[in-house]
């Protein structure tokens, strides 16, 4: 991982507490409503033309925008490959059970997973 990579997850790190709720409401959403089963979370700090909106930074305190979208969306658009869909799903639906996150900031883009906590 380069220097910049470790310095966007950190960034990423450090703000991602604020966003636990929001993220627990959103991935509930989505799989009571049948949407998906494997939703992913996308935080981004430009546009993106990928999932829905559901945060948007221009109006919180926090530095990320997030959408949110779903392993299917992912793999129409090309986005990951078919082996990275099965390692997903077993981290979405996995012991402890993960949120999967595309954090995008300064042209670096990278996959986190971070432990569902419930709320």
């Amino acid at each position: 991982m380069s220097q910049e990579q470790e310095k966007y997850l950190e960034h990423f790190s450090a703000e991602i507490g604020q966003y636990r709720k929001m993220m627990f409401e959103a991935f509930e959403g989505v799989l009571n409503e049948g949407v998906s089963l494997y939703p992913v979370f996308v935080f981004h700090q430009k546009e993106v033309t990928v999932g829905i909106p559901i945060v948007n930074r221009a109006y919180i305190t926090g530095d990320w925008s997030v959408n949110i979208s779903t392993l299917e969306e992912f793999y129409i658009k090309g986005l990951v490959k078919m082996d990275q869909v099965e390692e997903i799903k077993q981290r979405i639906n996995g012991m402890p059970p993960q949120y999967c996150c595309l954090v995008l900031a300064e042209g670096n883009g990278g996959f986190v997973f971070l432990n569902r906590e419930e709320e």
